[in-house]
């Protein structure tokens, strides 16, 4: 007995070698390779039909796929190209399902949707590559989630704040072993739940008042940000994307040259602070093409206008080429409008009633009941602190566009139907408001390919959607965008 577990535990450890490595990337040796995320639903229940799955590719275009598994015999399967080991959600039925892959598997997931809410442990079976870590990493997460996320004190002092966050972070190492000797995790799935613990706790870092502070915060050692393994929990491609925003809100003269849509002197002030402040490799070339990829989307020309030899990875080099001929290919054209969904509610402010629409498709009835008007669509969640943060420069564009045949819709996704109406109240949120349940939401979001909150849509008089769409803290882009509609 005592060879075999010796056996085993060599195995396991070779085993987690590999699965680390898979993460590491030396020059030029960066690659997406193409993974298969395929199973089946059994026992569909006639109140939930849509399966989506979040691909959390932070170097996609392409965001979510979704599946009405009553019209395939309750099977599913999206291909996707992936450069990095990593998690990424499915979502059926209220749950979420974190899968684990490495670049090139090929996993399959058989849901018992019967078993789903009363035996979870029993609904989920996996097989194909890294099964036994999904099976693992399934259990963990579902325990994680019912953990809560303290709350810091945003107005803190920098070395205070930290302070907390560490003191918590320990607490959740202890918490991550002794689960780990309990259910006799694997060192790598120990290893992951704290990387994907810690990158949950930096998602509250957002709150931080101290905004002049909030890089040298978002980069602390602490966080061990620089280090190429965060790669593999999902939650670190949004801490990167809240660091590049850091950058921007500590630099004066940078923020003064997007306001002025100097985009190439922006960019090159970016790589100046970036090569001051960074370590070369993958995380520094992913910070700029985070704020990168906003650019070329702004305008795609820049991409011919300016030299991209900071990238260490040519990898990076070739999606941002990429993006820039998609957009230069297509900036011209307007998009048919996805995602007519069934399933919805609206709210009358003034009266406070909601009235049920489940039969009619969103879109459809939008475009009717507004007919040659523009409409401003803001997609959100209750729970979705940036989207409450932009709701506060709503009643300026209302104010500029009363009158102009302009409507401003907020759609309401991923949320309760009680933290709906009470947000909307509670935050004297202006316009129509409508509710989309949870097969809606994900029907909605697959079809529309939206890679989270808030999004926004500009809908013109043809009923057709041009993007991308500038936020309302963006008030001047907004208008722009909206007026250049209205000329049409």
């Amino acid at each position: 007995m005592a060879t075999l577990n010796t056996t085993r535990c060599l195995l396991l450890a070779t085993f987690t070698i590999l699965l680390f490595a898979s993460c590491t990337t030396r020059e030029g040796e960066l690659r997406c390779k193409r993974t298969v995320i395929a199973g089946k639903v059994e026992n569909i229940p006639g109140t939930s039909t849509i399966l989506l799955v979040n691909l959390c590719d932070p170097l996609s275009e392409r965001h979510r796929f979704v599946q009405d598994v009553t019209t395939s015999g309750g099977t599913f399967h999206v291909a996707h190209d992936y450069p990095f080991a990593q998690n990424l959600i499915l979502q059926y039925d209220q749950a979420s399902i974190n899968v684990y892959i490495v670049p090139g598997d090929s996993v399959f997931i058989t849901i018992d949707a019967a078993k789903l809410h009363q035996h979870p442990d029993d609904a989920i079976a996996f097989s194909g590559d890294n099964a036994r870590v999904n099976e693992q990493l399934f259990r963990w997460t579902s325990y994680a989630s019912t953990l809560p996320i303290p709350d810091f004190n945003p107005a803190a002092t920098p070395d205070v704040y930290l302070a907390s966050i560490k003191q918590c972070f320990s607490a959740m190492q202890d918490t991550i072993a002794a689960y780990a000797r309990r259910e006799k995790t694997s060192d790598f799935v120990r290893q992951w739940a704290f990387i994907d613990y810690k990158f949950r706790v930096a998602n509250t870092l957002l709150a931080y008042a101290d905004k002049a502070s909030r890089w040298s915060v978002f980069t602390d050692p602490l966080f061990d940000v620089y280090n190429e393994q965060n790669f593999q929990s999902m939650f670190f491609q949004y801490h990167l994307i809240a660091c590049v925003n850091a950058l921007v809100a500590g630099n004066e003269e940078l923020q003064a040259s997007l306001a002025r849509e100097e985009y190439g002197g922006a960019l090159r002030a970016v790589i100046n602070e970036l090569s001051g402040k960074t370590p070369e490799g993958t995380v520094r070339d992913m910070l700029l093409y985070l704020f990168a990829h906003k650019l070329i989307n702004k305008t795609p020309g820049l991409y011919d206008s300016t030299s991209w030899d900071f990238f260490s990875r040519p990898l990076f080099n070739e999606k941002i080429a990429s993006l820039a001929r998609e957009k230069l290919a297509g900036e011209s054209e307007a998009l048919p409008l996805a995602g007519t969904v069934k399933g919805f509610a609206r709210l009358d402010v003034q009266d406070r009633r909601v009235t049920p629409l489940p039969g009619i498709d969103l879109i459809p009835y939008l475009l009717e009941r507004h007919k040659n008007k523009v409409l401003y669509a803001d997609v959100w969640a209750t729970w979705c602190a940036p989207c409450i943060e932009e709701m506060k420069y709503m009643p300026a564009l209302h104010d500029h566009f009363a009158g102009k045949g302009v409507v401003f819709i907020a759609i309401c996704l991923n949320s309760t139907a009680e933290e709906w109406t009470k947000t909307v109240y509670k935050e004297a949120i202006p316009g129509e408001h409508y509710y989309l349940d949870e097969d809606a939401s994900k029907a909605f979001l697959g079809a529309n390919d939206i890679s989270g909150f808030p999004t926004y849509m500009l809908i013109d008089k043809e009923g057709k959607s041009r993007g991308p769409v500038a936020r309302p803290s963006n008030t001047r882009a907004v208008i722009k965008q909206i007026e250049t509609r209205l000329r049409e």
